[in-house]
């Protein structure tokens, strides 16, 4: 094989034919006292429930705009709750104290809600847009411009200042690292281009600044295998801090032998949240772990995160990537290296591949103002 094919071979990713596509949009526009004094008709001040009429307005008016668009699946959240929306076979609404998390399959499920407290004045207005249907990546670029048309023409109709307006695109491919073990046949081709280049290809020009992260999320079960590689001591004030050291150990080592500097290691309950910052930070927000990482750091290092006392049903790591991560091609080399790190990891942990699950979420976001 000439080197010129198997540097190429380099940045593909062959990923299994079953893996699930997903794809949200959201619009976060604050709910400042200027836009607040714009509707002051609708703010009753005297009332119990004195932003009832304003959060009804905006969310009526916000279906109706997506009835013009012809887009079926939306939310309107006004009650200052972090939404999550993930793949699931079954239709599912569910709420905690901070979040607000939609299960659906893009193929068969649609919906549209409304989430607000009239008694309360939110923080923010976050407008979720889901696609329907088959082949959402590929489609990507033209529901975005259906998007960015709708909340568009949703400012217009609502005098919504546009430059308020910060449009988040999230992206992400789901799949078990050993599908093939487990008798899942075929497989897709991935170069994972940055979405710039990617939406550019289909014509559609983004923002000139517009942030991007790449990042990929795995979901290591703890099951009784995994727990009896360590002797666990009940005596012990924190009984759990050697499972929790070997599985750190073991992904750290692996992961910084196949030259991948920046993520972590959550073991503590709560939700890892990834987001762009200038600085690099981890921030513990009640149920959610905001962990904060800036591209153009190329070494950032590992985050352990553990409660050695509790034990977890699943233990999560986290790849991040550096700028350093994205080639001429994108960013399959970045993803085979994780693959790569992920197979030395398990084999440390005498993974039985055809038994167990090892889900990788990768994800792409970018981030912009509407001009």
């Amino acid at each position: 094989m000439s080197i010129s094919r198997t540097r190429n071979l380099q940045h593909k990713v062959y990923i299994p034919s079953s893996a699930r596509e997903n794809q949200y949009l959201m619009a976060k526009i604050p709910l400042t006292d200027e836009l607040l004094a714009s509707f002051d008709h609708l703010i009753d001040k005297g009332a119990d429930a004195p932003y009832e009429k304003l959060y009804q307005y905006l969310a009526e008016t916000f279906f109706s705009v997506n009835d013009k668009f012809a887009i079926e699946s939306t939310q309107f959240v006004a009650n200052d709750k972090f939404p999550r929306v993930r793949y699931s076979p079954e239709k599912l609404t569910a709420q905690t104290k901070q979040q607000v998390l939609f299960l659906y399959n893009t193929k068969y499920h649609t919906s549209r809600n409304a989430f607000y407290n009239g008694q309360n004045k939110a923080k923010k207005i976050t407008l979720i847009f889901l696609p329907n249907g088959d082949d959402i990546r590929v489609n990507s670029a033209q529901f975005h411009q259906q998007v960015k048309e709708a909340i568009t023409e949703f400012a217009k109709q609502s005098k919504v200042p546009l430059a308020t307006i910060r449009v988040c695109d999230h992206q992400h491919l789901t799949y078990d690292l050993f599908a093939k073990h487990k008798g899942i046949e075929g497989s897709q081709a991935h170069k994972f281009r940055p979405m710039t280049d990617r939406y550019l290809a289909d014509k559609l020009q983004l923002p000139e600044v517009t942030d991007a992260l790449t990042y990929a999320v795995i979901d290591l079960p703890i099951n009784s295998r995994i727990r009896s590689l360590v002797k666990i001591d009940d005596k012990h004030s924190e009984k759990y801090i050697e499972l929790y050291n070997l599985i750190a150990d073991a992904f750290i080592s692996s992961a910084k032998h196949h030259n991948l500097h920046n993520g972590a290691v959550v073991a503590n309950g709560l939700v890892p949240i990834v987001r762009r910052g200038e600085d690099e930070n981890v921030i513990t927000n009640g149920e959610l772990l905001m962990l904060g990482y800036n591209p153009k750091h190329t070494s950032g290092g590992y985050t352990c995160k553990w409660d050695a006392n509790k034990l977890v049903d699943t233990v999560q790591l986290i790849f991040v990537a550096s700028e350093q991560n994205k080639t001429s091609h994108g960013y399959g080399k970045f993803v085979n290296q994780i693959e790569q790190a992920l197979n030395s990891f398990t084999q440390k942990l005498d993974f039985v591949n055809d038994k167990e699950e090892l889900m990788i979420r990768l994800h792409q976001h970018i981030g912009f103002y509407l001009d």
